[in-house]
């Protein structure tokens, strides 16, 4: 079965920097523009990590993991997300955290940074 990874970000822009960034990864990647779009595929597709970005026009990162962590299906709750952020401040964090965020990652992303982490939900490391 493959790996896949959950990118959710409305640009186009950023999704395609974090595809590169976890080419590497020998991951499969899935994409979504909203948290929206990202909740129909968590239904459909089996994630290993979700990554999304928490400035998201209809619906923002933090609200999304409330609904990830409020889903009827078992392996959408416990799926690990990562939150990405260009806004600086603990307050957030915070947010986030409470939500039931895994991690979080200062935008602009570094490629180390990213792999790190994300290898950590994979079990690689």
């Amino acid at each position: 079965m493959s790996t896949n990874v959950l990118l959710v970000d409305d640009s186009p822009t950023v999704r395609n920097i974090l595809k590169i960034y976890l080419m590497n990864l020998k991951v499969s990647i899935v994409e979504a523009e909203d948290a929206q779009r990202a909740l129909q595929l968590l239904r459909l597709v089996p994630v290993s990590v979700v990554i999304a970005d928490i400035n998201m026009p209809n619906m923002d990162g933090i609200t999304f993991v409330k609904e990830v962590r409020a889903s009827a299906q078992a392996q959408v709750q416990k799926v690990p997300v990562i939150l990405l952020t260009a806004e600086k401040g603990e307050d957030l964090r915070q947010r986030g955290s409470a939500a039931g965020a895994n991690a979080f990652i200062q935008k602009p992303v570094s490629h180390d940074e990213l792999t790190k982490t994300v290898r950590q939900f994979l079990g690689g490391g």
